[in-house]
């Protein structure tokens, strides 16, 4: 849960869905606190990215390579709980 009370998606399904969209590029991985991304050539600029949420991590990964390779992918909705 977030700072304002939304729930995301289970990180199983998260990282399926990152991996899926930015997997011919980089390793995504779920630390069980942050969100890695590590570009799969060693010498490729900002090889590695650690954010605390998946969006944070995907607009990294936008502002550095653009969009990611291929079609795009279906985005896991957020539930907002009631406030």
């Amino acid at each position: 849960m977030d700072e304002y009370g939304d729930t995301w998606a289970p990180p199983s399904q998260v990282l399926a869905e990152l991996t899926a969209r930015w997997g011919r590029t980089h390793k995504i991985a779920w630390t069980g606190r942050f969100w890695l991304a590590t570009h799969h050539h060693p010498r490729a600029p900002w090889r590695s990215q650690i954010e605390p949420t998946p969006e944070q991590l995907e607009s990294r990964l936008r502002a550095h390579y653009g969009m990611p390779p291929g079609p795009p992918a279906e985005r896991t909705q957020r539930r907002r709980d009631a406030r």
